[in-house]
């Protein structure tokens, strides 16, 4: 059987449609029961298309993941902050990295640790990489106001995986302070960030 040729338009629509499907489908059945067929049959499409975008679910994942943070940072940051027109506050910073551990909200909130161990070890896209990793947080940086000038880059990046890695192990911590825990976490990487209130 011939390989099926896509334009580069019916490419993009359906890696959106497999990439729009993927975020419910965690939130309802979590990373290890989100199935390739289910993101298929949720998109309307055969399950052999899947595989001309992705060789698995991994490699998918890594994608979902910033499809979804490049579809969420504008409603959450605002396109003024994108653009350069404003800066957040460290209220505006609480919210962001609050975010990024909410279950309503954020695809890191469905994940487990063991969700996290098979992307390690299927991709080399969540290996420590200090050139961006650095990157990253300076260009979060550029967007808040009143930052200290000591900002340990690294240490951001590292506090901020801590903060998401206490989201996937929620099962495994006291259900009770949990939320004082995060909340706990949350400050620290703020009082790295800004300078003495």
């Amino acid at each position: 059987m011939p390989e099926r040729v896509f334009t580069n338009e019916q490419r993009d629509e359906l890696r959106t449609a497999m990439l729009e499907a993927g975020f419910p489908l965690i939130k309802e059945f979590g990373v290890t029961h989100t199935t390739i067929s289910k993101i298929t049959n949720a998109a309307g499409i055969a399950k052999g298309t899947f595989y001309h975008f992705w060789k698995n679910k991994e490699e998918y994942l890594v994608e979902l993941i910033r499809y979804h943070r490049q579809k969420m940072l504008p409603l959450l940051i605002g396109e003024d902050v994108l653009s350069g027109k404003r800066k957040l506050g460290r209220e505006d910073a609480r919210l962001y990295f609050r975010y990024l551990v909410d279950k309503e909200n954020s695809i890191y909130a469905h994940f487990t640790l063991e969700d996290e161990s098979k992307l390690m070890q299927n991709t080399s896209d969540f290996e420590p990489d200090e050139e961006k990793e650095s990157f990253i947080a300076s260009r979060l940086l550029g967007m808040l106001e009143g930052v200290r000038a000591d900002v340990d880059l690294l240490l951001l990046a590292n506090m901020t995986k801590i903060l998401v890695l206490t989201a996937e192990a929620k099962d495994e911590l006291h259900e009770r302070v949990y939320e004082k825990t995060i909340d706990t976490i949350v400050d620290r990487i703020l009082d790295l960030i800004f300078e003495e209130r």
